[in-house]
């Protein structure tokens, strides 16, 4: 009975988990590499930023940019940051971005070839889409305490897709 007692004691505590633990610390996000077509990359004056960026909203126009890049909290999400650029004139860059979860309609790489920001200076050259032709957009769904991984795009400069707005 004894041994009986005892092997049940054991199996219980083996068969226990770790309980109620902290959620692993995980940032949520989403990461990968982007790959710049070899020369298609413009002339100097026309890169003012490049910029990786994420939307919660799909389609996009004009007004609808603004208001998703302004407000409070936005609905898209600019990497590095409005002050920073992707590095120019590389073969390819890897990147993490922590965004808050939610679903990103709408990923791709966003070329700035003004000093002033408006619709006419903006120009989607990269997008994180399907094979077809013209590509569509594959939404990216980012939950709490999830990376997602292997989000790769292709950036060609001389054949961006579509225009949203």
């Amino acid at each position: 009975m004894k041994k009986l007692l005892l092997a049940a004691i054991v199996m219980s505590l083996l068969s226990c988990d770790h309980g109620l633990e902290p959620p692993p610390s995980v940032q949520p996000g989403f990461g990968g590499t982007i790959y710049f077509e070899k020369g298609t990359w413009p002339a100097s004056d026309s890169l003012v930023n490049l910029w990786l960026f994420a939307s919660q909203l799909y389609p996009l126009d004009s007004a609808k940019i603004f208001t998703g890049l302004f407000s409070n909290p936005p609905a898209i999400y600019l990497y590095p940051a409005t002050d920073k650029n992707l590095p120019l004139f590389v073969d390819s860059v890897s990147f993490a971005f922590n965004v808050p979860p939610g679903t990103y309609k709408y990923v791709g790489v966003l070329q700035h070839s003004a000093n002033d920001i408006n619709a006419s200076s903006l120009r989607v050259v990269g997008l994180y889409g399907t094979n077809d032709s013209p590509p569509l957009p594959i939404p990216i769904i980012v939950s709490d305490f999830n990376f997602v991984s292997g989000v790769n795009i292709r950036v060609n400069f001389r054949k961006p897709p579509p225009s949203p707005f």
